[in-house]
């Protein structure tokens, strides 16, 4: 009999090892679940940096017209010598946009995934006058035309002067086009269009503000 129970004791700790060497295998074998991922992550639009969402192509004749005037010595009068007239035909463009890397998140709701997008109010803006050609749509000097004592003067330096201001505001009429506040309205309101597609697309409802 003893035999009897030392053979069934032994068999009790063989089954107990078989089932438990059982639920360790299937342990293992069964699929585990994976953790709950986190909300997606907000698009980082302040890593995309700069955000072109607007070009204007400007086109212009600029006149300027720079006088040779000499000073008359101990008196508070001045002779005018002559003069040279420029007719430059400006043409460039500007491209208007936001600079995204001064965006914030306010408001973040990740269940709802809903937020607010502040994005800085102030438009960039890169205006440039074209120094291509002619024949590829560069600015050039329709004429340039002298007066008075101007022809006679054997230096070049008022011809240079009226060239080099003919073009200086060239540049300053295109920034001053391009800074006008309904081009401003319509580079914001296309900044609006990208980011809010571009923030839906991972799941995101984003209400945008200007400051």
């Amino acid at each position: 009999m003893a035999s009897l129970h030392l053979l069934s004791r032994v068999a009790y700790v063989i089954a107990a090892l078989a089932v438990g060497a059982g639920v360790a295998w299937w342990a293992r074998g069964k699929p585990q679940l994976a953790p709950a991922l986190p909300s997606a992550p907000v698009l980082s639009v302040e890593k995309l940096g700069r955000l072109v969402t607007l070009q204007v192509n400007y086109s212009d004749v600029i006149e300027v017209d720079i006088k040779r005037i000499q000073d008359i010595p101990y008196t508070p009068f001045e002779l005018r010598l002559g003069g040279t007239k420029v007719l430059l035909v400006a043409r460039g463009d500007c491209t208007i946009g936001t600079d995204l890397s001064k965006a914030k998140y306010e408001n973040v709701n990740s269940d709802a995934r809903t937020l607010k997008l502040v994005l800085a109010a102030q438009p960039v803006l890169n205006a440039r006058i074209s120094h291509e050609p002619r024949e590829k749509g560069g600015s050039y000097f329709y004429a340039i035309s002298t007066h008075g004592l101007e022809p006679f003067i054997p230096d070049s330096k008022n011809r240079v002067q009226a060239t080099n201001a003919a073009l200086a505001k060239a540049q300053s009429t295109l920034q001053a086009v391009c800074a006008s506040p309904s081009f401003g309205s319509e580079a914001r309101k296309n900044a609006e269009q990208v980011l809010t597609v571009a923030m839906a697309a991972t799941g995101w409802t984003p209400i945008l503000e200007w400051r």
